[in-house]
């Protein structure tokens, strides 16, 4: 039984990034991608042009209750996303004082009564709600409450967002907790990574009990982007023990898609999708992963459509090149080649594939 909600923001939230512009059909490619994968929900924004009204129409045609429209609190917002043959919507409101007083210029009572006013002309217009809280972990708690439980039993999910990453793990599992506590919503939660802790608060806040997560692919997003749903969900898998039903095997096509279309090089050293997150070049570790993988490797990367690589370089040892070369070469003579790695490693600063040492040592691509 799937216990997590996987809500994709990607090409809304992930498109906010500066600098990120998805084509049309870059848009439609990804969006059948995140839906075969298995996410539940995949989001859009139709306000924000004509291209992006007609994905979400073309969308919502295809992928049916999978699409929700990303809604402003107006009447005129919602009756577009109504247009585009939508069945479901998110529409938000800021509840920290910082934005009520100093962007919205509103009261929280004003806040409160617009919200539910929208709420109730959306729900008459036979679309399902649920309703996200900009700025929420910077809200005072108890008004946060009393807004929850104004909208209990006409929403499907109330989304606290921690719009600027403020939370550490431990404060987002209270912070949903408490909200738990004292409210019947079901809960999800949507976090951004200023203080790269999105992907740690987001388990924190799934342990304590909100069923729903926000995230996009690769973790691109406003800022420093957001919770990274292939990190999430393999922490959930291997550290919750939490499987979910999703084809695990298509998320490096995914990212690789992502990072591709929006033009943000992933850093080498990211978790589950960066280059170098299944790449061994230290002699100890290639010995250690050819003897025995879960070694230095927490789970087999074909599981996520990656593949192991054994690379040479200034800290690497003679046991990746017997691997590769068999018994070709007595002890001496791999000594020897190694060696030779090295020095070069230490000239050109990098390490090189197996295919590049062939072309380097002739001796070893006779």
């Amino acid at each position: 039984m799937k216990e997590v909600v996987i809500y994709d923001t990607t090409l809304r939230d992930g498109e906010q990034m500066p600098g990120v512009v998805f084509t049309k059909s870059q848009k439609l490619e990804l969006a059948k991608k995140s839906a075969d994968f298995g996410s539940d929900i995949i989001d859009l924004m139709p306000a924000v042009s004509k291209t992006e009204r007609e994905i979400t129409e073309i969308l919502a045609g295809t992928l049916k209750n999978k699409v929700l429209a990303a809604t402003m609190m107006d009447k005129k917002h919602i009756d577009l996303a109504y247009s585009c043959g939508v069945g479901r919507v998110i529409l938000f409101t800021p509840v920290s004082d910082i934005h009520l007083n100093n962007k919205l210029k509103v009261s929280r009572k004003k806040n409160l009564e617009n919200s539910l006013r929208c709420l109730d002309y959306a729900l008459e217009k036979g679309l399902k709600v649920s309703f996200a809280a900009e700025d929420a972990t910077r809200a005072d708690i108890s008004y946060l409450i009393d807004f929850i439980n104004a909208m209990e039993g006409k929403i499907d999910y109330f989304i606290p967002c921690d719009t600027l990453g403020v939370l550490t793990p431990w404060q987002t599992y209270k912070f949903i907790g408490k909200l738990k506590s004292e409210t019947d919503c079901r809960l999800g939660l949507h976090i951004h990574n200023d203080f790269g802790q999105a992907t740690a608060n987001t388990l924190a806040g799934i342990e304590a009990g909100a069923e729903l997560f926000s995230g996009t692919f690769t973790g691109i997003g406003e800022r420093a982007g957001n919770a990274p749903i292939e990190e999430v969900i393999v922490s959930l898998r291997f550290q919750y023990g939490i499987k979910l039903p999703v084809k695990y095997k298509m998320l490096h096509e995914i990212c690789s898609l992502v990072e591709k279309y929006s033009g943000v090089a992933l850093q080498k050293h990211k978790p589950v999708s960066g280059e170098n997150a299944f790449s061994h070049e230290s002699g100890i570790h290639v010995d250690g992963i050819l003897k025995y993988p879960p070694n230095y490797e927490n789970f087999n990367p074909e599981m996520i459509g990656r593949k192991r690589r054994i690379l040479f370089g200034k800290h690497s040892g003679t046991s990746g090149l017997k691997y590769f070369f068999g018994n070709r070469f007595n002890e001496k003579e791999y000594s020897h080649i190694i060696q030779q790695i090295k020095t070069l490693s230490e000239y050109e600063k990098r390490a090189f594939s197996e295919d590049e040492i062939k072309e380097r040592f002739s001796i070893l691509g006779r």
